[in-house]
């Protein structure tokens, strides 16, 4: 027994200390999350309400002159007593959204263990949780790829302590679930290249279909890796590996049709997220460069580590075989992990051409696989004859990468922390006893941003424009209000809080307005008299 545990020690240790020091820095984050964007309030709301995907529907399809109550506000976000395990409700809410319903369903069981709470902590445990088990699986992968624990733990910490992964992480939204189920898929698809076998190519259609009921842009990666590996097949003349692993991939596409029929209408919908805007956006050719290089600036500033490490160990390989022309012991998958690798690259510029919009969230997924690309230098450096077998080279190399991928979580901090929200939430408390009126043109999406400080009223009246002044029926007698300005030209009504204010002004008897705070969405102004 004393062999065996010393042995599991010297075989893990260093994959429990990067697990450990992921989970240190994931947690020192988490614990700086302080507020949220519109998309994270969507996942709480499309998980916990019921039957109503958006504010607007709470109001049955009118918000303009109805009151919005505390409890309203907090039922559309949470789970309460007497509701839980809705899955009925999530599946009605992600058929009138545009995406499928696999993290909603592990939302709304999170919310049902935490009844009664609004709070960041059980989403980010659970998404701390998944990004865990996501860098176990890259640890996986690499391992099977390239037979060196050290290079496995190297892709783990590179990508665990990266500003890309930590942001997946972070943003409470199903990105993270996506990104393990892609690793995993890859793991399967490598699995199957080295043993070809039902169970392999099983595994292989259970991972697409669970991956196409998380995210619709699974499809990339999914759709590339499995052509790669049809193509690696038809080199090795493995004709029935190929029909038997083509029939269980597009088994878990029609297994995903079968369980979410909705997935075809949201495909050719007329929305942001759907295959119209895809093709629009495939249309626009003046926009490839500016996309390219959004996208590329993005996965260069969250993956600095790895990119420095791959440009380090490219010099090293050239240098190796300019000067000394080494011989290699390679691992019989070593090349053939290229098939795993290079359609991630192919999904990347895909994904930066029809993306709805060019964030970085869109290809958050396919992150894990770009950093495998790095293992693979490493693998090459480390399969020359004159560092073969030295491990303890090896450790110091790794070491080293720790290090400095900790130095860059350091200095580059993650998205979606939001410290501006704790100001936010100060200036809203000190008011938070007056009324507040939302001006808006019956749009629901900067309230639903807002939802975070609405929270702090008892209730809030929505108006708009055309009823600018007609609000004090609802004021009463205070002596000032909070009133928040929907903004936003493109996802909203587009208000200039200015003439608003004026019509205010003129209209009653209130005479000034101070800018309290302004995000993308809206302004939010205390009008006193």
């Amino acid at each position: 027994m004393k062999k065996i545990l010393k042995k599991a020690c010297s075989k893990y240790l260093a994959l429990v200390l990067v697990l450990l020091l992921v989970s240190a820095v994931c947690l020192l984050f988490s614990s700086r999350k302080s507020g949220m964007f519109i998309d994270e309030i969507y996942t709480y709301a499309l998980s916990n309400s019921d039957h109503a995907p958006f504010l607007i529907d709470l109001k049955n399809g009118e918000m303009v002159g109805t009151v919005f109550t505390r409890e309203e506000f907090f039922d559309y976000v949470a789970v309460t007593d007497g509701e839980g395990f809705d899955f009925g409700s999530v599946y009605y809410n992600q058929v009138n959204d545009v995406h499928p319903p696999l993290y909603y369903w592990l939302f709304n069981i999170v919310s049902t263990f935490n009844r009664n709470t609004f709070s960041m902590a059980a989403p980010l445990l659970m998404d701390g949780i998944i990004y865990l088990a996501a860098v176990i699986m890259l640890y996986k992968l690499s391992l099977l790829l390239f037979s060196r624990r050290q290079i496995a733990c190297a892709v783990a910490v590179l990508y665990g302590l990266s500003l890309m992964g930590l942001s997946t992480m972070l943003m409470i939204r199903m990105y993270v679930l996506l990104m393990l189920e892609t690793v995993t898929l890859a793991y399967f698809v490598a699995l199957q290249m080295r043993s070809p076998s039902l169970k392999n190519s099983a595994a292989v259609g259970v991972c697409i279909f669970l991956g196409l009921m998380t995210q619709y842009y699974f499809v990339f990666y999914a759709f590339f890796l499995c052509a790669s590996y049809i193509i690696y097949t038809l080199v090795k003349r493995d004709f029935k590996s190929a029909l038997r692993f083509s029939l269980c991939a597009f088994a878990g596409v029609g297994l995903l049709l079968a369980v979410f029929p909705a997935a075809l209408s949201h495909l050719f919908a007329d929305k942001l997220v759907s295959g119209a805007n895809a093709l629009e956006n495939l249309g626009k050719l003046s926009q490839y460069a500016f996309r390219f290089g959004r996208f590329f600036g993005e996965a260069r500033h969250g993956l600095k580590a790895a990119i420095y490490t791959a440009i380090v160990s490219v010099v090293i390989l050239i240098v190796l075989f300019r000067k000394l022309k080494l011989r290699y012991k390679m691992h019989e998958l070593s090349f053939d992990s290229l098939y795993i690798i290079i359609p991630a690259f192919v999904t990347f510029v895909v994904v930066a051409i029809i993306s709805p919009v060019d964030e970085a969230r869109y290809i958050y997924n396919i992150a894990p696989i770009f950093v495998l690309a790095v293992g693979f230098l490493l693998y090459l450096i480390d399969s020359a004859v004159w560092v073969y077998g030295t491990d303890k080279l090896r450790y110091i190399a790794l070491a080293v990468i720790a290090l400095f991928s900790l130095w860059q979580a350091r200095c580059a901090p993650p998205e979606y922390l939001y410290p501006e929200y704790r100001y936010y939430d100060a200036l809203v408390s000190q008011h938070s006893d007056a009324p507040c009126v939302y001006y808006n043109d019956n749009r629901f999406e900067a309230m639903t941003q807002d939802l975070l400080q609405l929270l702090s009223f008892d209730d809030v009246y929505v108006t708009d424009k055309e009823h600018a002044a007609d609000i004090l029926d609802y004021v009463g007698e205070s002596p000032e209000f909070v009133a928040y300005f929907d903004i936003s030209e493109f996802w909203g009504s587009g208000y200039k809080p200015d003439e608003i204010i004026d019509i205010v002004l003129s209209g009653t008897d209130y005479t000034n307005a101070e800018l309290l705070y302004q995000n993308g969405l809206s302004a939010t102004y205390l009008i006193s008299k």
